[in-house]
C-alpha cells in the first residue's frame, strides 16, 4: 500500500466517523432549554398558561385593560418556563436520565394516583403454587421413625 492510499483511507475513515450518529443519546429525549425536554416544557408551559390566564382574567376584571391579560399570559408563562428549566437543571444534575420522572411516577403509584409501570414489590416472590418439597435444608431435621421389627 503506498503512502497516498493510506492517507486517503485515513481521510475516508475520519469522514465516516464524522457522519456516524452519536448513539449514547439515542433513547433519550433531547434537551431544548437549560436541560428541559420538550415534554417537560409542554407540561410546565400548559400549567403556567392556565394559571396566568386565570390571574390575567382577574386583573382584567379589576382594571378593564385586556392588554394586561395578554401580557401576563405570555410573559408570565415564558418566565415560569425559564425559571423552571433552571430548577430542573439543578434537580437533574448528577442523576441518570429520567431519574426524577420515574421517582415522581413511583410517588404517584404509592398514593394510588397512577398505575404501576415498574415492579414495586417488597417481600418474597412466590411461584403461585405450592410444591410438595423444599430445596432448602431444614434447620432442625425431623426425627427419623423406623418401623418396629
Amino acid at each position: 500500500m503506498n503512502p497516498r492510499s493510506r492517507a486517503q483511507a485515513s481521510a475516508e475513515a475520519e469522514a465516516a466517523r464524522q457522519r456516524a450518529p452519536i448513539t449514547d443519546r439515542v433513547n433519550v429525549e433531547p434537551a431544548i432549554l437549560n436541560g428541559m425536554t420538550v415534554t417537560e416544557a409542554q407540561w410546565i408551559g400548559l400549567l403556567a398558561l392556565v394559571v396566568f390566564l386565570l390571574v390575567g382574567f382577574l386583573v382584567f376584571l379589576v382594571t378593564g385593560f385586556w392588554q394586561v391579560w395578554l401580557l401576563l399570559s405570555t410573559f408570565g408563562t415564558a418566565m415560569v418556563l425559564w425559571f423552571a428549566s433552571l430548577y430542573l437543571a439543578r434537580i437533574k444534575r448528577g442523576r441518570p436520565d429520567a431519574y426524577y420522572t420515574q421517582a415522581l411516577h413511583l410517588w404517584l403509584v404509592q398514593r394510588g394516583l397512577a398505575g404501576a409501570k415498574f415492579i414495586n414489590h417488597h417481600g418474597w416472590w412466590s411461584l403461585g403454587r405450592s410444591m410438595g418439597f423444599s430445596l432448602e435444608s431444614p434447620r432442625h431435621p425431623p426425627e427419623e421413625k423406623f418401623p418396629k421389627p
